[in-house]
């Protein structure tokens, strides 16, 4: 999935602003490629770059952000940062710190890693595992929500594709590799806000665990997200009956995941810049 980031620039001399637009342009056969919108269209930014050596361009910036706080914002500067949790790009404008800092943003603000892709197979290039590590090291540091998942599934690869997912958006996740191994988990703790569970797994299948869960009060609605690698109509219908909320089939990407956040976790989507 090939997304373009609108890109706001404030302040910035012209053959800066030109060595951008070369940069985006040499982006273009990338999964993340980036476009400068006119000053007209900043409301429609998805990303602010900045000019702290500017103080006019500060104080443009300032006003903006008056009534867009939630566009993340990228600082430029020929000084290091001296709080590091600011997001800054050294002058000069080069094609490695300019990509790289702005594909950060597009994972740890925006959370887009259409890498991810749940139960898929296929090898990577290096963009794509560069990408893949930004996004690990980001969900391990991102501040807890205090939305709590529980993820069934014997695959280890799906397991720690949900991890990341799941963990860029602050979620507290408890595993299961079988659905015995699921139903103990939901014995000791009953406060999961959203439960992914595998319909093939050794022993107890998904359908009898979700069965077994809407059979008790405490996960009558919870939303309890089937992941499986069938997808007929008879499948469907069967999860339907067991109370599945939803059904999705593997191999699941990132877009069709964040639909499900957004439409039973609603909270997380919010606040997620």
């Amino acid at each position: 999935m090939d997304k373009t980031f609108k890109v706001a620039l404030f302040g910035l001399a012209p053959n800066e602003q030109n060595t951008l637009g070369s940069i985006f342009k040499l982006a273009a056969s990338r999964s993340r490629k980036y476009a400068v919108v006119s000053a007209e269209e900043r409301n429609t930014a998805e990303i602010l770059l900045v000019d702290v050596d500017d103080p006019k361009a500060i104080q443009a910036w300032k006003s903006f952000s008056v009534h867009n706080s939630q566009i993340p914002t990228v600082k430029i500067s020929k000084q290091a940062p001296a709080d590091t949790k600011e997001t800054v790009i050294r002058r000069p404008l080069t094609l490695k710190r300019v990509l790289e800092t702005l594909d950060k943003v597009t994972i740890e603000s925006l959370k887009f890693v259409p890498e991810l892709v749940v139960g898929g197979e296929g090898e990577l290039n290096a963009e794509a595992s560069a990408a893949l590590l930004d996004a690990a090291s980001s969900a391990q540091q991102t501040k807890k929500s205090g939305i709590k998942a529980l993820v069934v599934d014997d695959s280890a690869a799906v397991r720690k594709s949900m991890e990341i997912q799941l963990g860029l958006f602050g979620m507290h996740i408890d595993y299961a590799e079988t659905g015995e191994e699921a139903l103990e988990h939901t014995q000791k703790t009953t406060d999961y806000d959203i439960i992914f569970l595998d319909i093939m797994m050794p022993g107890i299948d998904g359908y009898k665990v979700c069965k077994t869960l809407r059979a008790n009060k405490q996960f009558k609605l919870t939303p309890i997200i089937m992941l499986t690698g069938k997808g007929s109509r008879f499948d469907k219908l069967k999860g339907t009956m067991a109370g599945a909320t939803l059904y999705l089939t593997k191999p699941v990407e990132q877009e069709q995941l964040h639909s499900v956040i957004k439409k039973f976790l609603p909270q997380l989507e919010e606040g997620k810049a």
